[in-house]
């Protein structure tokens, strides 16, 4: 992940994943499939031993897992070979994957550098289905103008992306809820790119940190949210007014968010905790697993 990526604050303790939880209460619908987990929420575990620990997220009933660590044509330190190997020893699949599309990798004439080429090449090698940014740098996002200068950076890395069988995808955080020349921001990015070039990778939790409604933009741009990040939160008062959770323990409405997710074009559910509690990042990532696998939707 970036460096810009937030931090949350410490939480207490979580309930264990065989409690009855309101928000996670069984639907009548299908059970979720295309459960996966962001790498992320064991960003140090994949730093020390990324082999030990993709073995842990298989052992712990993930099937799909999306990176936050791809830089200098490796991912975790592998080549793209040799880490689409480690996952398929362990019977895992990517479909996605979280590389930050920055000012950088575009260059003085508006191509894209060999860098971001590369790093779509890769992303194909690995089998993703999906390349997807999960930040926009703060200088590209302080008028409605260059919001929409970003998204036509979007759409021209959906049609490079295209070229590869994939799709170009962003992945939100709370400052999209802001707004921007009497526009919300969110609203910029989804009306000014092209569905069949981007799709949308909507973290619930952070959607909901700020008080927004993730179904509220399901019923806006339906067939959008190809993807979810599946965070839930607690609202504290420390310096970022939220922390994550174990899933059904935060105040995010899942129910309605699995009630609408046809309605909001999404095929993939990704876990994702960035803070534990009294857990360790494994044991957090596993108890997520035994929640979201009674998720039906």
């Amino acid at each position: 992940m970036t460096t810009n990526r937030r931090t949350f604050l410490k939480t207490g303790t979580l309930a264990l994943a065989g409690v009855p939880i309101l928000s996670l209460k069984l639907r009548a619908n299908k059970p979720l499939s295309h459960i996966g987990l962001q790498l992320y929420s064991l960003r140090d575990d994949m730093s020390k031993d990324p082999r030990g620990t993709i073995k842990a997220v298989a052992k712990a009933g993930y099937k799909e897992v999306e990176h936050a660590g791809y830089g200098a044509g490796k991912f975790y330190g592998l080549t793209p070979t040799d880490f689409k190997q480690l996952l398929a020893d362990n019977g895992l699949t990517m479909p996605s994957g979280h590389t930050a599309l920055l000012p950088k990798h575009v260059d003085s004439q508006g191509n894209f550098t060999d860098e971001w080429k590369k790093t779509v090449d890769d992303a194909a090698i690995l089998g993703q289905k999906y390349v997807i940014s999960p930040w926009i740098d703060i200088s590209l996002r302080k008028s409605a103008d260059s919001l929409k200068r970003v998204t036509d950076l979007f759409n021209r890395a959906g049609e490079l992306c295209q070229r590869s069988g994939m799709k170009f995808g962003y992945h939100n955080h709370d400052f999209e809820m802001d707004q921007v020349d009497g526009q919300v921001i969110y609203d910029i990015l989804l009306s000014n790119t092209d569905p069949k070039l981007v799709t949308m990778e909507m973290d619930v939790g952070w959607v909901t940190a700020p008080g927004g409604d993730p179904v509220y933009w399901f019923k806006k741009y339906p067939g959008r949210f190809g993807l979810l990040h599946m965070r839930d939160i607690v609202r504290t008062t420390g310096a970022h007014k939220f922390t994550s959770v174990v899933l059904g323990d935060g105040v995010v409405k899942f129910d309605e968010i699995l009630k609408n997710h046809k309605l909001a074009g999404t095929k993939y559910f990704i876990v994702e905790q960035e803070e534990y509690g009294k857990n360790t990042a494994l044991e957090a990532v596993t108890l997520n697993y035994g929640r979201i696998s009674r998720m039906k939707g």
